[in-house]
């Protein structure tokens, strides 16, 4: 019985210096944190203790994801998903988190999580989710947060809306000044597009000269609002070598019988429209 009580305190000591653990209370408030935990985030157990978890937070993680884990532990099951978080130093790091809550008596009385740094997997990830030339997200990131936005869309009852792009004339610029000049072009436009759009707005490449925003908690009216913005400040930028140019815009609003696919169809439609009532024009 002594060999096996000294063998669990050696495992739990492992266990405190290896594995990435916290425990917080129902309002997210840090109560326990492992060694491991607080050599992966740069701070002291006194540091962490007795504040909000959202204190390594990352401005680059999507309200809904947060919004999607507390819905799930809150309703007694288990998260797991990968989450971006930054140290006490400001450096970024990547973690593969579950989080599940901690009972008595059957009433969520705190949570408790295990996490794993996949700092570098996660950038290699990444490359593969952006597209090179223009680093905006490229189409199969794009339908995953399309799926997302839909899922909360229907949870929570809320508006979710979608901005087709396409560059008008792109071929004859192609065709006249060359496929470098096209390419400028079309990185141009991804600059002034994510300057435009909100935080919570996602932006893709959607093949060629066409692309996409994903706007949740967007009307339909908020959407063109944004897109007409979109609209004029791209038409509004001269390019050294060819002036001006212009690009078309359709708007689609997420209705409960949509798919990402007949989503999309909708918002081509409309692209459609504004290309055939003279390009330059959202619809």
């Amino acid at each position: 019985m002594g060999i096996k009580c000294r063998h669990f305190n050696q495992y739990m000591s492992l266990l405190e210096k290896h594995v990435s653990t916290s425990i917080t209370d129902v309002n997210g408030v840090i109560v326990c944190v492992s060694e491991a935990f607080c050599e992966m985030t740069g701070y002291t157990q006194e540091e962490l203790i007795g504040k909000k978890h959202n204190l390594l937070r990352h401005p680059d993680i999507a309200d809904e994801i947060y919004r999607n884990l507390w819905a799930t532990i809150t309703e007694g099951k288990t998260w797991h998903g990968r989450i971006k978080n930054l140290k006490k130093n400001k450096d970024s790091y990547w973690v593969d988190a579950y989080i599940e809550p901690i009972f008595d008596e059957g009433a969520i009385i705190g949570y408790q999580a295990v996490r794993q740094n996949i700092t570098d997997e996660a950038l290699f990830e990444t490359m593969a989710k952006i597209d090179p030339l223009t680093r905006l997200y490229n189409r199969n990131s794009i339908e995953e947060f399309a799926q997302l936005f839909i899922d909360e869309a229907q949870r929570y009852q809320t508006s979710f809306s979608v901005i087709m792009v396409d560059l008008d004339d792109f071929k004859h610029i192609n065709d006249v000044y060359g496929h470098p000049v096209g390419d400028e072009v079309l990185k141009k436009l991804s600059v002034i597009f994510q300057d435009l759009i909100r935080s919570s707005d996602r932006i893709g490449r959607w093949g060629g000269e066409e692309f996409i925003i994903l706007c949740p908690q967007t009307t339909y009216l908020q959407a063109k609002e944004l897109a007409e913005r979109l609209r004029f400040g791209f038409s509004s930028h001269e390019f050294e070598e060819i002036g001006y140019k212009t690009a078309s815009f359709g708007v689609a609003l997420f209705e409960d019988e949509d798919t990402i696919e007949s989503l999309i169809v909708k918002a081509d439609n409309a692209l459609y429209d504004s290309k055939r009532l003279g390009k330059n024009r959202v619809s």
